[in-house]
């Protein structure tokens, strides 16, 4: 077993944890579970592991396919870097147990797997920072301070000393690998595919956006994260301006790309690539706090701290909990999969 399929049922076991105190669970169905029951209150169970322990019961109860519950040791914290990955964990596993399931299961497994994504939706919203793209009627532009984006060819170099030199921390090894599995997976690599095949995108660049941007969760626009049954409510907003909801994601994503002028390109070098991600989050972490962007270098030697709390809310102490594109991108790198980009 791999360490980043470890890490993620270690992580699942956690929120089942949490759903086991915050419900009322028959003595029965902790036998469901590898450790030994222990007293948690409800109070000490932060929400969204309950949330998550709730959902697990509940396809538990419906006989579907998820990782098996347990009462691990470790305390719980609502730490974006485990309960995101144990959500989607949770969603993959319910998409891959739909197919087989009856029709009882499948329509209330649907319904679980909206919540779950739905949840989702909250721990990235906490997490990540908006989108701060200047764009004409977004309510908070008038607060923002204008930034001017930088010409490629003055950061170009830079971008390719900053990867070369890019090590993933020692610490957040598993992690990176993590969402290496995720961009590699065999049914959300097609779909990536798909968008190449149509625009001349590469699949990994559309992965990595839709990790930062979705959690890896294709109920969401790849604009921004919001959910799919609808149209975009953050910046960009009201986007697909022509679209036929609610779960077309392949059209809404191309909405997305066009959105920022990358269809149809062919320079997709190392550089370019990487100066086009910073521009899809937006440029004042580097050009009014002089750091390097946590959306391209969070979990590597090249990012310590800082970052946007909440739209044009800066705290130079907050540390990013979200592997940064460039770092993913190094992962995908390091295993093979693919080549540095040239």
């Amino acid at each position: 077993m791999s360490a980043s399929v470890e890490i993620g049922r270690r992580q699942f076991a956690l929120g089942a944890a949490a759903g086991l105190a915050s419900t009322a669970i028959a003595p029965s169905l902790l036998a469901v579970g590898s450790a030994s029951a222990q007293e948690i209150t409800a109070s000490a169970v932060p929400e969204t592991w309950a949330e998550l322990g709730r959902l697990t019961v509940e396809a538990q109860r419906l006989g579907l396919s998820v990782p098996r519950m347990s009462l691990g040791p470790e305390s719980l914290k609502p730490d974006f870097d485990v309960i995101m990955p144990a959500v989607v964990d949770f969603m993959d596993s319910l998409d891959q147990s739909l197919p087989d399931a009856n029709a009882r299961q499948a329509e209330s497994g649907k319904d679980l797997r909206e919540e779950a994504s739905t949840l989702l939706g909250k721990i990235l919203a906490a997490e990540k920072a908006p989108r701060d793209i200047d764009e004409p009627g977004a309510p908070s532009l008038s607060a923002k301070p204008v930034v001017k984006a930088p010409a490629f060819d003055d950061v170009a170099e830079g971008y390719r000393k900053l990867f070369a030199t890019c090590q993933i921390r020692s610490d957040k090894k598993n992690e990176v690998a993590w969402y290496v599995s995720k961009i590699t997976a065999t049914s959300a690599r097609e779909r990536y595919q798909r968008l190449e095949d149509e625009i001349c995108v590469p699949w990994y660049f559309v992965a990595i956006i839709h990790g930062m941007e979705c959690g890896f969760d294709f109920n969401k626009h790849l604009h921004n994260g919001d959910p799919l049954r609808y149209r975009t409510v953050q910046v960009p907003a009201n986007r697909p301006a022509t679209w036929n909801p609610p779960s077309d994601w392949q059209s809404s994503a191309i909405d997305a790309l066009r959105y920022d002028k990358f269809a149809d390109l062919t320079d997709w070098d190392l550089a370019r690539m990487l100066y086009r991600w910073e521009a899809y989050n937006g440029w004042r972490s580097r050009l009014l706090y002089g750091i390097n962007t946590p959306y391209l270098w969070s979990f590597s030697n090249h990012y310590s701290k800082g970052k946007f709390v909440a739209d044009n809310v800066w705290d130079p102490n907050a540390v990013s909990k979200q592997c940064g594109a460039a770092v993913m991108l190094k992962g995908l790198v390091e295993t093979g999969l693919i080549s540095t980009p040239v």
